[in-house]
C-alpha cells in the first residue's frame, strides 16, 4: 500500500471521529465527502463516493463507546457483507477488498472495533472478546434496518474469531443474521503460543503492556513498511489485557461442544463457513488450527492457498487474486 500525498495524522482521526453523525437507515447518502473525510478516504485509498458509488459514514454508540463505521453502497447491490478486521487493522488496510467486493455488486459495511482505528477505547485493550461480538451486533443491527438484502460476514484474523464467537454463542431462538461466512485466517492460536502463554501468566502482574513486534504477516513488502512506518493509528504497545482475552478465547473454543445442535438449528444450518488459510502463514499455528475448527465446524470448508502468508486481504497481488476468487459470496 503506497501512502497517499494527502496528510493524515492522529489527531486528524481524532477530529473526524468527532465529525461523524450517528450511523443509522435514515442518514443520508454522501454524494460528497466531507475534508476530513475525503482525507482520510484519500490517504488509506478508500473508495470515493462517485457516480456508481456511494457512501454512508457514522458513528455507533455501543455500551458507551463510539463505533465508527462506513458502509458503501453500489448501483443495483444484490446483498451485503461486514468486513471484521484483524488485531492492531482497521477500516483504512481493507481497500483491497472492498474494491473487490463493491465489483460484486456488494453493499459494504466496514467498522473498526473498539480500541482500533478511528474508534474510540484504549488503543489494542480488550478484557472479553465478548465486547468486540457486543460491536458486531450494534452493526449487524444497523445493517438489517438499513439493506433487506441478504447479509454475509467476511473477518480477517481475529476478524474470523471474533464471527466465530458470535456463532457459538448466538441464541439459538433467534434468527441467525448471516447467510455465510467466510473466514480468513482465523485466530486460534498463534505460533508459539505455549511459551507465549508461559510468559503471559509469569508477566501479567507486573507489566501492563508489552513493546509491539511488527512481523512480516505478507509477502507485500510495501504493505509492511506502511503499517509499520506510515500508518498513524497502528498501537505500539500490546496490552496484556487483549492477551488475556486470547487466552480466554482459546480456552472458550476448546470447551465448546461440536457445533452440531447449533448447526442442526435451521436458522444456522443456513449458514456455510469457507475458511481460506495460507501455508505460508508465518503468525498462526494453522496446522493445528485447522484440526481443532474441522472438529468443531462440521459443516466447515477449508481451502489452501499455498504460500500465502497471514495477512490475506493484503498479500501480493497474484496471491490475492487467488484468494479473493476462493471467497464465496
Amino acid at each position: 500500500m503506497e501512502q497517499s500525498i494527502a496528510g493524515f495524522d492522529q489527531s486528524s482521526a481524532a477530529a473526524l471521529l468527532k465529525s461523524l453523525p450517528p450511523f443509522s437507515a435514515e442518514m443520508p447518502l454522501v454524494d460528497r465527502a466531507s475534508s476530513g473525510l475525503l482525507q482520510y478516504l484519500d490517504f488509506y485509498q478508500l473508495p470515493i463516493p462517485r457516480g456508481d458509488i456511494n457512501l454512508r459514514a457514522g458513528e455507533i454508540n455501543q455500551q458507551g463507546q463510539t463505533i465508527a463505521t462506513l458502509c458503501w453502497v453500489p448501483e443495483n447491490p444484490v446483498g451485503s457483507v461486514i468486513i471484521v478486521h484483524g488485531y492492531m487493522d482497521h477500516i483504512g488496510l481493507f481497500n483491497h477488498l472492498i474494491e473487490h467486493l463493491l465489483g460484486c455488486q456488494l453493499n459494504v459495511i466496514c467498522f473498526d472495533l473498539p480500541g482500533h482505528g478511528l474508534s474510540a477505547g484504549q488503543p489494542g485493550f480488550i478484557l472479553d472478546y465478548a465486547d468486540y461480538v457486543g460491536a458486531l451486533n450494534a452493526v449487524v443491527s444497523e445493517s438489517q434496518a438499513m439493506f433487506n438484502l441478504p447479509l454475509q460476514a467476511i473477518g480477517q484474523s481475529m476478524g474470523g474469531a471474533v464471527l466465530l464467537k458470535h456463532l457459538m454463542t448466538f441464541d439459538s431462538n433467534g434468527s441467525y443474521p448471516f447467510t455465510h461466512l467466510n473466514l480468513l485466517a482465523p485466530l486460534l492460536k498463534p505460533k508459539g503460543w505455549g511459551l507465549s502463554r508461559w510468559l503471559f501468566l509469569l508477566m501479567r502482574h507486573f507489566r501492563e503492556s508489552s513493546k509491539r513486534q511488527f512481523r512480516p504477516s505478507s509477502f507485500d513488502l510495501e504493505f509492511l513498511a506502511f503499517v509499520k512506518d506510515k500508518d498513524p493509528v497502528q498501537p505500539r504497545k500490546v496490552p496484556m489485557a487483549w492477551v488475556g482475552a486470547l487466552n480466554l478465547w482459546i480456552k472458550e473454543f476448546d470447551n465448546y461442544p461440536a457445533c452440531a445442535k447449533l448447526i442442526d438449528n435451521k436458522p444456522v444450518n443456513k449458514c456455510s463457513i469457507n475458511l481460506i488459510q495460507g501455508t505460508g502463514d508465518k503468525t498462526l499455528d494453522w496446522e493445528a488450527n485447522l484440526i481443532e475448527f474441522k472438529r468443531k465446524l462440521p459443516n466447515l470448508k477449508v481451502q489452501l492457498i499455498p504460500d500465502a502468508n497471514h495477512h490475506l486481504v493484503n498479500e501480493i497481488e497474484p496471491l490475492r487474486r487467488t484468494i479473493f476468487a476462493a471467497l464465496k459470496l
